[in-house]
């Protein structure tokens, strides 16, 4: 299973890649780093007011209590409302994830309890662009509407398990990255 979405995002990228024009942004949040999370996006050009990348992101949290890894993997597209892309100003960008998150938590009574939550997530950010040469800031905010499948927690000596159902919802959302622009 990994194997199959390893290679669709690969493919995806091979796909953006012959696409895009000369014009590439790559982009990641410094926040998120500094909170434990890795995130990457790429944008290609691919008309005069429109990109569309991969974004990746990667989670991984330890404490004494418990440890958290996850990733998410996605598409998004971004309009400059009829300017060039990568230029100053006000943007949108719709996106489209998959996210992964595995928990693991050392208890007294039941050993090591884990579970793992998948589910998929589709926003729109809107904000606005500063560029200076090929360095740039993205700052923005907006709705994301969520969807998780249903987790089960189990132990690892097999004396407890429980279920909770699935959940979907709506969240705001803000992004803050910097950027280099080729």
């Amino acid at each position: 299973m990994k194997l199959n979405r390893l290679l669709l995002a690969l493919g995806l990228f091979l796909l953006l890649t012959s696409f895009a024009s000369a014009a590439v942004n790559f982009r990641f949040s410094p926040l998120a780093i500094a909170s434990g999370t890795a995130n990457l996006e790429l944008d290609f050009e691919l008309a005069k007011s429109w990109s569309l990348g991969p974004s990746i992101s990667y989670l991984s949290h330890e404490d004494n209590d418990y440890d958290v890894t996850g990733y998410s993997i996605g598409i998004r597209g971004n309009y400059y409302f009829g300017r060039d892309v990568f230029t100053q100003g006000w943007y949108l960008g719709p996106s489209l994830h998959y996210a992964s998150v595995e928990v693991e938590e050392n208890t007294i009574f039941w050993g090591t309890l884990s579970g793992k939550a998948t589910g998929f997530a589709l926003g729109v950010m809107a904000g606005y662009q500063w560029i200076w040469e090929s360095f740039n800031m993205m700052l923005g905010g907006g709705p994301v509407y969520y969807t998780i499948d249903s987790v089960t927690i189990e132990s690892s000596d097999g004396t407890y398990e429980e279920s909770y159902e699935g959940m979907d919802g709506a969240s705001l959302a803000l992004e803050f990255t910097l950027g280099w622009k080729f």
